[in-house]
């Protein structure tokens, strides 16, 4: 984002009401270019470009955001940083200072951002976004006794002062199987992509089935390319087996020739197997066209989605969603919709498009530290008392606390597809209960088995 793009957001943000420009918060420290010239080039110091500072807080509190404000993920990083200045004015605090610096996308420009963020006396930092350059940029911060922010989904990257505001598969995979047995499924199947994040969902599945007492029937792992989806779908579909049993229940009832027969043979006419699949809810852990082409892919196997249910988890928060029959009446765990729904109406107000989803990370971010702001002893702000509080904090994505291990738990809901957009069916919990030590969550319905 260029200065003069910063310029034209405060207008319109006074202009909306969000913030006095007479005493706005500051956010100062922008790149002046983030074209493919400035690729290689060190963060930007603070002061270098456009600087608007509240003249008469006698205190400041420095934040520090990095993100990819450069290359091919400069769009993206860009949306996070708007979204994280929506959060910075809507606070009206004018002690708080927003500096972006610019990770390139990569470990070695995290590190770099890092480093020039503790120059710069940074107080806390948000970011980075992806998992190798929170892993480059974490031990600089947490080196220098800064708590960090960071929106990857790796686990392995949080602890030691870095905590992780991010969406992890375990929970909504959790959340949902919790959900389906709930609803009185009681045999699951999963298809499953290569990679990372199918592993860590295929470890949730199996501990949340474990856990619930629900049987898995079979599980398919799939490259994620349209075109080699075709097989693991017919596989856990049983199709061949199935399609097999059709064609001996024709030939009989062919040589049969009565009529009942014809009249079973016409029943047969609109099908291509015979007999149910062996599970009544099946695991679609995917999001975009992905998902898209697997839950067009099963009715054509003849996974009958009226008999079983459709699952997924927060990839499917995508209103394109919405134009496939398929997922009628499919479900999935995720943060309340229509809180989503209002953050982008304002987004969209502000900036003229949409943001991806990953937005509201940054929004929640920046309005926790503000809300840590709050606490009048300094030293007391941001200490890891404060961040493991264990009422939570309240966001854009619904109620969140962080863990011993620096990952966020969160309260989900249950979302249905529908014709008229999504449903929520199960609302997500309001409060962190806890009874006997043990945290009261969505999944302790029905007990563990």
């Amino acid at each position: 984002m260029r200065a003069v793009g910063l310029k034209a957001m405060l207008v319109g943000l006074c202009g909306l009401g969000l913030a006095a420009c007479a005493s706005a918060p500051a956010i100062t420290g922008l790149p002046v270019d983030t074209g493919p010239e400035a690729a290689d080039a060190p963060p930007q110091a603070p002061g270098e470009a456009l600087a608007y500072i509240d003249a008469f807080s006698e205190e400041s509190i420095t934040v520090a955001i990095l993100l990819p404000l450069s290359g091919q993920r400069a769009a993206i990083g860009e949306s996070l940083f708007n979204a994280a200045t929506m959060a910075l004015f809507d606070a009206y605090d004018p002690r708080l200072r927003l500096l972006p610096f610019d990770t390139q996308a990569t470990p070695a420009g995290a590190r770099r951002a890092a480093e020039a963020a503790a120059d710069a006396g940074a107080d806390v930092i948000l970011g980075p976004l992806f998992f190798d350059s929170v892993h480059a940029a974490g031990p600089i911060a947490s080196a220098a006794g800064v708590p960090m922010i960071a929106f990857t989904n790796d686990r392995s990257a949080a602890g030691g002062g870095v905590y992780l505001l991010s969406f992890l598969p375990d929970e909504e995979v959790s959340r949902i199987v919790a959900h389906a047995a709930n609803q009185g499924r009681r045999s699951i199947a999963a298809l499953i992509p290569e990679g990372a994040y199918g592993e860590l969902v295929l470890e949730a599945f199996g501990r949340a089935a474990n856990r619930y007492g629900i049987a898995i029937s079979r599980i398919e792992i799939y490259p994620r390319e349209a075109e080699a989806l075709f097989s693991p779908v017919r596989d856990l579909a049983d199709y061949d087996s199935r399609h097999q049993a059709y064609l001996r229940e024709r030939e009989v009832l062919q040589e049969m020739d009565d009529d009942l027969a014809q009249e079973l043979l016409k029943e047969l006419q609109s099908v291509e197997t015979i007999g149910e699949v062996p599970f009544d809810a099946v695991l679609l852990p995917e999001g975009g066209g992905l998902v898209r082409s697997l839950a067009a892919l099963l009715p054509f196997y003849e996974v009958d989605p009226e008999k079983v249910m459709f699952l997924g988890t927060g990839l499917w928060q995508d209103p394109s969603l919405l134009r496939e029959p398929p997922l009628n009446g499919a479900r999935f765990a995720a943060p309340n919709y229509q809180r989503w729904a209002e953050f982008v109406g304002r987004y969209r107000g502000l900036y003229g498009e949409a943001p991806p989803r990953i937005a509201t990370l940054a929004y929640d971010a920046m309005a926790l530290v503000a809300s840590l702001a709050r606490e009048p002893f300094p030293e007391a702000r941001f200490g890891r008392d404060a961040f493991l509080d264990p009422n939570g904090f309240s966001g854009v994505d619904g109620l969140f606390r962080f863990t011993e291990t620096g990952t966020a738990e969160r309260r989900l809901s249950v979302i249905e597809i529908g014709p008229r957009g999504f449903a929520e069916v199960e609302p997500a919990p309001t409060s962190f209960v806890t009874t006997v030590g043990r945290a009261v969550t969505p999944e302790a319905v029905p007990e563990p088995r």
